[in-house]
């Protein structure tokens, strides 16, 4: 702890009692007074403001080796890249942060201190160090024990760091009560967060869609890693992008450092030093894939000889959710063609609300043929999320959409480690969905009621066939019978004499080369399909 700085002004005081309370009245009394002796011990000197300046994106130089390779004659349309692989994915955002030479905007939910962050944070302050303004902007939820860390960051000239709705304290000691009962006390407004996730460089470049950084998103953990998706995107879009991102950063629901010490020369050298993050001039040997540096001419141009150039355009929710008149992203999406033919989604956490339920039930009168892969229970990390999940099942079945839960299969992932190869088992992470084979969605909303109605999301709908291709050869192989488990309501009987609610959950694949029916959540023990049948029954859908 340090510079003795005061807890934030809602903190601050409780209110005088009244001389005769009601027994709920003292408790609220007692309550508050707890949660203030929480944060007099446990409140700790990170000083926030979000009246740290307006900044805006930057213009990129006319030298930027990306501004010169996307500069080309393609109307309105962008360039994309569908980035499947863990290790593409990453080697993407290391070359991004090792090419640009104007700016560098990234907006993260999640930002891991393992091998892949780490790398990564070395090349952003590498920019920074040859002049690149960057700004970072992360989501307080998971950062409890990286503040000072982040502080120490922040005092580069050329690197800002802002959080998104921050908690008063850190998870450090008491701080950590204190961080606690805020959650608890000002839940609805501290599960509001940012989920987005977004890498832009030279305002030209971008990556957006379901990866936060880390190991486990990049096919890097060796006891778990996620199917996911982004897409690299260049062109006109990235200033869509860049905007909103502005939007965001320039929010009063962001904050940054208060009364920072800028630090370069050796004391920057030294802070690196004890952080360790120094300089790597080659972290990028994590993969065992060809090295990556800055982008070259001629690896810029085979970049660019893989774009998909197609009509898009770049969403996400407004920072203020408050704001009653702001579109949100699911608004957005409903303006683009609605499925005549068939609809794919896949989204990890899928718990639909009524008015999507509805929309199935529309579109499968209709005639739409609608398929759905999401987390099974042994693949989903997020108990809570499966529950609501397995309470809106037989809805979803009912509506006429087909249901398929992805296994957590093993893969194999090479790395340049001792050993070189290791079989990892993978959870599903990512969110998109094609329309009609010709519209594609990539990028950070699950389809639940947290991503719809609770955090900020964004996304990309791009018109393609040719990228709808891709897209849907890679989720239907998702739903093959060696990947995933094709979940169906069938009768017990010969005929169901109750009528649908005679029917049961069948889930069929194929285990060890030998088609299979199970009639129970497959790969899970007793204990954990009870405990999700009772987390299922909890009245906390519009919370999860």
């Amino acid at each position: 702890m340090s510079g003795g700085q005061a807890c934030p002004k809602k903190w601050r005081g409780a209110p005088t009692p009244q001389i005769a309370m009601t027994r709920a009245q003292m408790n609220k009394f007692l309550n508050i007074f707890f949660l203030l002796i929480a944060f007099n011990f446990a409140c700790v000197s990170y000083s926030f403001s979000n009246e740290g300046g307006r900044s805006q994106a930057l213009v990129p130089s006319q030298s930027s080796p990306l501004r010169l390779a996307v500069n080309r004659e393609k109307g309105e349309d962008s360039g994309f890249l569908p980035l499947i692989e863990g290790s593409e994915a990453f080697d993407a955002r290391m070359a991004l942060a090792s090419t640009a030479v104007t700016s560098l905007d990234i907006q993260y939910y999640i930002w891991h201190h393992d091998k892949t962050g780490v790398a990564l944070l070395s090349k952003i302050l590498d920019a920074a160090e040859r002049g690149v303004r960057v700004r970072l902007l992360l989501d307080d939820m998971n950062l409890g024990d990286d503040r000072e860390f982040l502080e120490d960051l922040d005092r580069h000239p050329l690197l800002e760091v802002r959080l998104f709705n921050p908690s008063a304290s850190d998870s450090q000691g008491l701080s950590t009560i204190a961080r606690g009962l805020q959650m608890v006390f000002d839940f609805s407004d501290m599960n509001r967060r940012m989920h987005n996730k977004v890498f832009i460089a030279d305002n030209t470049v971008a990556v957006i869609g379901g990866r936060n950084i880390g190991d486990e998103y990049f096919d890097l953990k060796e006891n778990k890693n996620f199917r996911d998706l982004d897409v690299l995107a260049a062109g006109p879009v990235t200033r869509k992008l860049s905007s909103t991102f502005d939007e965001y950063w320039n929010s009063a629901q962001v904050f940054g450092f208060k009364n920072k010490d800028q630090a370069s020369g050796d004391v920057w050298k030294a802070i690196r030093a004890y952080r360790k993050i120094e300089r790597n001039d080659s972290p990028e040997a994590l993969f065992a894939n060809q090295t990556l540096k800055a982008l070259s001419p001629e690896m810029i141009e085979e970049y660019k000889s893989k774009l998909i150039w197609a009509p898009c355009e770049a969403m996400a929710d407004s920072p203020n959710l408050d704001d009653k008149n702001a579109t949100g992203l699911e608004d957005q999406i409903m303006k683009w063609p609605m499925p005549k033919n068939n609809f794919l989604v896949e989204s990890a956490y899928f718990i639909p609300p009524p008015r999507l339920l509805n929309l199935f039930r529309k579109l499968d009168k209709s005639g739409v043929k609608i398929k759905v892969l999401t987390n099974s229970l042994q693949s989903n990390d997020v108990m809570l999320a499966h529950a609501g999940y397995m309470s809106k099942r037989r809805e979803i079945l009912g509506s006429g959409a087909e249901l398929y839960e992805w296994r957590m299969k093993k893969v194999m992932v090479k790395t340049r480690q001792p050993g070189g190869l290791y079989a990892s088992r993978a959870g599903l992470h990512s969110k998109t969905f094609v329309i009609d084979d010709e519209y594609v969605f990539i990028g950070s909303m699950n389809l639940d009621a947290r991503s719809i109605d609770i955090n900020t999301e964004s996304g990309m709908m791009i018109q393609s066939k040719a990228l709808a291709k891709v897209i849907t050869r890679f989720i239907t192989e998702g739903m093959s019978e060696e990947s995933s488990w094709k979940v169906s309501l069938v009768c017990p009987k010969s005929k169901c004499e109750g009528g649908a609610d005679d029917q049961t959950i069948e889930w069929k694949g194929k285990q060890d080369g030998l088609s299979v029916s199970l009639d129970q959540e497959p790969e899970s023990g007793f204990w954990k399909r009870t405990t999700a049948w009772f987390l299922s029954h909890l009245p906390i859908e519009d919370k999860l």
